[in-house]
């Protein structure tokens, strides 16, 4: 209940797409605060399974424990695989593809902490999103640095693909220079939506409120 309330807030407060994971264990938290709303978010989801049939476990856990329809987003979770991750996991990529094909998913992606796979998803045509991550000193960047990440992410955009950016805080550990760190994020592109992670109502009262511009923050949360 507290999980959900949490995400509530949000959904109350404008928010209106969330990011989740199957090994994430959130499903119940995010259908309790839909029920608790009446609103239905964007949806992105991701699954680290490698063949067929553990995508597809995944692709129906997800409507089923989330009761929902269609997924908006499912990528395949790859944050540390290269640009081989397509032949790798061929199989589970294919059940993607088809249940894209009927309905279930509405878009196609894949979350990646590599320069090689964001680019490699760049110039393929069965990619609709991608999920890069991306932070001002490249923390968690693989396979490039952060100029590199950048021009993939550009690269993406050209290509026409839906972006949304991970990890602009460094997984947390770039919480003393928040604002700094948000700035540098938001202005990659005024279309990028950008994931944080939140774990209580404090954290996200402070997001909204600097999402919509505002910058009195004292006292809210202590950020340290």
């Amino acid at each position: 209940e507290d999980g959900s309330d949490v995400i509530a807030y949000t959904f109350n407060n404008g928010v209106n797409f969330i990011d989740t994971a199957q090994a994430y264990k959130t499903y119940p938290y995010i259908k309790r605060a839909m029920e608790k709303t009446s609103i239905r978010p964007v949806i992105a989801t991701k699954s680290a399974a490698t063949s067929y049939d553990e995508m597809e476990k995944a692709v129906l856990e997800a409507l089923e424990d989330m009761a929902v329809d269609y997924i908006d987003i499912f990528h395949l979770h790859a944050a540390r695989a290269g640009a081989d991750v397509f032949e790798l996991r061929q199989g589970a990529f294919q059940c993607l593809l088809d249940y894209r094909k009927k309905g279930k998913i509405k878009a196609v992606g894949i979350s990646t902490h590599s320069v090689k796979a964001a680019e490699a998803a760049a110039i393929r045509d069965d990619i609709d999103v991608v999920f890069p991550i991306i932070n001002k000193i490249g923390r968690g960047i693989l396979e490039g640095t952060v100029a590199d990440m950048e021009n993939a992410i550009a690269l993406c955009k050209c290509k026409g693909k839906g972006i949304y950016l991970m990890k602009v805080l460094g997984g947390g550990t770039m919480i003393d220079d928040y604002n700094s760190s948000m700035e540098y994020a938001m202005k990659l592109g005024d279309d990028y939506s950008i994931a944080i992670g939140m774990v209580s109502k404090e954290e996200a009262v402070y997001n909204i409120r600097y999402f919509n511009g505002d910058r009195d923050l004292e006292g809210i949360i202590s950020i340290r």
